[in-house]
């Protein structure tokens, strides 16, 4: 354990005065289970607030022509489920997460949910062990690349914006739940996104209905890679 509060640490470029805040941010709720009193439950909560309020502070700092509706795109975008989760794994976290004895070995089942969550529980580690400017710091040297302006001009509704494009051509968009993925505290959801009885794109989500919104942004994303 002792090596992976180490490599933690080094990823947070940090070294915690509180060991005990760290150890309990890496710590996966199948622990639990295996009669350790804490995991990285509360820490996600707090860190979710903490990564939001950053983003969406640097996006009002470095937007200022920006309207509301805008702003939140850009900041829905860059704190979603699969950005973190794929910042998370890009700097190795999948090697310190803490695992109680039921998820070893269950290879990446649930592991993006896990990422995700890992990296919230360490930015509020970060927060309570080092203060705001170091949560700031972190956050927007692992996330910055992700506030893109491009963004404020996207439609708020993947769901939507797909079926009006289909429907405009005749077409009927239906969805799909085709997995489910994890134990019942870290469950993933699977969904496909059909035209007209066919695949045209799938996503996946901590719920059913952010499932289906991936899967239709990755149908929208094939369809403006079609020649036209």
């Amino acid at each position: 354990m002792d090596r992976k509060l180490a490599q933690a640490e080094a990823v947070l470029a940090h070294r915690f005065s509180d060991r005990e805040l760290l150890r309990r941010a890496l710590t996966h709720p199948s622990v639990i289970a295996d009669g350790a009193p804490t995991d990285y439950e509360r820490l996600e909560f707090l860190g979710d607030s903490i990564v939001g309020f950053i983003v969406a502070e640097e996006v009002f700092r470095r937007f200022p022509d920006l309207r509301e509706g805008g702003m939140t795109r850009i900041k829905v975008s860059t704190v979603n489920g699969a950005v973190l989760a794929a910042v998370a794994e890009r700097l190795g976290l999948e090697d310190v997460i803490i695992l109680g004895e039921s998820e070893l070995g269950t290879g990446r089942r649930g592991m993006a949910s896990a990422l995700e969550n890992a990296y919230e529980a360490l930015t509020a580690a970060l927060y309570l062990d080092a203060g705001l400017d170091a949560a700031r710091a972190w956050v927007l040297k692992t996330l910055g690349e992700y506030i893109d302006e491009s963004v404020a001009a996207s439609p708020e509704n993947p769901k939507s914006e797909l079926q009006e494009t289909v429907q405009s051509v005749g077409g009927v968009v239906t969805y799909e739940i085709i997995a489910q993925e994890g134990p019942p505290h870290d469950r993933v959801f699977v969904a496909r996104a059909l035209i007209d009885g066919r695949t045209a794109g799938e996503g996946s989500g901590r719920s059913k209905k952010e499932a289906e919104v991936a899967a239709a942004t990755a149908a929208l994303d094939e369809l403006r890679r079609e020649p036209s």
